[in-house]
């Protein structure tokens, strides 16, 4: 695989960090290999033909974008399922057959990269830091817990993952015989639906009930989920009863979490409750260095200067203007100076308010359906379903009345648009792709818009 094809698949990453869920970067892109990059073709490799048609149906709009964006030149994506190999082999392609869905299920990995010592400490994060450390540290050493439940909160790319999975790295490393489960609110709900059905809840409660550390990463996300708010209640109450460890995130404080049952926010508020704001200017520019010099770069002060100064919101668009500009400056062969990616660094201000139609836009673009349709009178099943997403999401993430969101979607009477978001709420429980895919699609609007809460 050429330079080229590297700096350009590394570039893009980058970008769809600060775009879609962490743990759906994760799912997708872990183990996508770049190929070839030869007049404007962007050649990537998956490993089965599921990845291959879920990078192509929803990322394609996207990565092309950010190809395009870097490379100055229209760029079109190529997605290939390779074969098996070893570790000495090059890539191999093989023939793409009929996709097939993996077994949903098992607890996430933690990503080695995830460390105390790789999490840049400022004003903003200080106390979310200090007591992830303690934590870890009391987990390991089987002491008292300090705080349990750790309850971390913040907005999306602000480093919330990056430190429940350090306190997971911490303790593993310090005591290797500690049982350490990391999942993510969406995950658990998943096992969850998926134990019942298979008949396996004792050996889903054996899993997450016999740990010495949980963490439970965006549990905003179990909102409408009674069954496995339910089951989280029951889990909470085993593992603090035995003094084992509990750290949770969400993207706001437990007292503004809405749609869950009181009882479980009053255990979510026994510990401590630590957010992390936005960094500074000057963090601004240590998390820039920090990650120049993770790449082996040393890159001029002027340059971090100019990027920390257009990207304030997190930590994750700060990393993807970087790579960017890396990656830019490299492949038009100029000197990485502030006159040269001044062009391709995003403009960014206050961030726009949420209207249904970025919902409505976010939506037709995630089921690649014109995004007339939504307002249309289609009863396809697919254009339907993408329809009652956008309606549940618009209830969900604005302030509008039923009456008020039937306007926006061809003037439907308000008991369509209650019935929809029912249906909706109705299937989330029991349909895992469904509840990921809007679990997608909130956490890409709220990081791009600013919602009235």
């Amino acid at each position: 695989m050429g330079d080229s094809s590297v700096m350009v698949w590394d570039s893009v990453l980058s970008g769809l960090k600060t775009q879609i869920p962490l743990t759906s970067f994760e799912t997708w892109f872990s183990d996508a290999l770049p190929i070839d990059y030869t007049n404007g073709a962007l050649v990537i490799g998956v490993p089965d033909s599921f990845k291959k048609g879920g990078i192509e149906r929803r990322y394609r709009d996207a990565i092309e974008d950010i190809a395009t964006s870097v490379c100055q030149e229209p760029v079109s994506l190529e997605v290939r399922v390779l074969a098996s190999r070893s570790n000495n082999e090059e890539p191999r392609l093989e023939k793409v057959e009929a996709s097939t869905l993996p077994p949903e299920g098992g607890s996430l990995p933690l990503n080695p990269d995830y460390t105390f010592t790789a999490f840049v400490r400022g004003e903003n994060n200080r106390l979310a830091v200090a007591a992830s450390e303690a934590t870890a540290d009391a987990v390991a050493r089987g002491l008292r817990k300090p705080y349990n439940p750790l309850f971390v909160y913040g907005s999306v790319g602000l480093g919330k993952t990056h430190l429940l999975q350090a306190i997971g790295n911490a303790v593993m490393e310090l005591e290797p015989g500690k049982s350490v489960v990391y999942t993510t609110s969406e995950r658990f709900a998943i096992e969850l639906i998926n134990a019942i059905r298979n008949n396996a809840t004792a050996a889903f409660r054996e899993k997450y009930r016999q740990v010495d550390l949980l963490l439970i990463d965006d549990v905003q996300f179990l909102k409408g989920k009674e069954a496995t708010q339910e089951e989280l209640f029951h889990t909470f109450n085993d593992l603090h009863g035995n003094r084992k460890q509990i750290v949770l995130s969400s993207d706001r404080p437990p007292e503004d979490l809405s749609g869950l049952q009181d009882r479980l926010v009053s255990r979510f508020k026994w510990g401590l409750e630590a957010d992390i704001q936005p960094p500074d200017f000057e963090t601004r520019i240590a998390i820039l260095r920090e990650k120049a010099s993770t790449r082996g770069l040393e890159v001029d002060h002027d340059v971090l200067e100019l990027i920390a100064k257009r990207i304030s919101s997190n930590v994750r668009a700060l990393e993807g203007a970087l790579v960017k500009a890396i990656a830019y400056a490299e492949l038009q062969g100029q000197p990485l100076t502030p006159k040269s990616i001044e062009g391709v660094l995003p403009k960014e201000g206050r961030r726009p308010r949420l209207t249904v139609t970025h919902i409505k836009e976010e939506v037709a673009l995630h089921y690649q359906i014109p995004l007339q349709e939504l307002d249309g009178a289609s009863r396809k099943k697919e254009t339907m379903q993408a329809r009652q997403v956008a309606i549940y999401l618009a209830r969900e993430l604005t302030e509008l009345s039923f009456p008020s969101i039937g306007r926006e979607f061809g003037d439907r009477d308000h008991t369509t648009i209650m019935h929809a978001c029912s249906k909706i709420k109705l299937l989330l429980e029991d349909t895992p792709l469904l509840a990921a895919d809007i679990s997608e699609l909130q956490e890409g609007l709220e990081s791009r818009y600013s919602l009235v809460r």
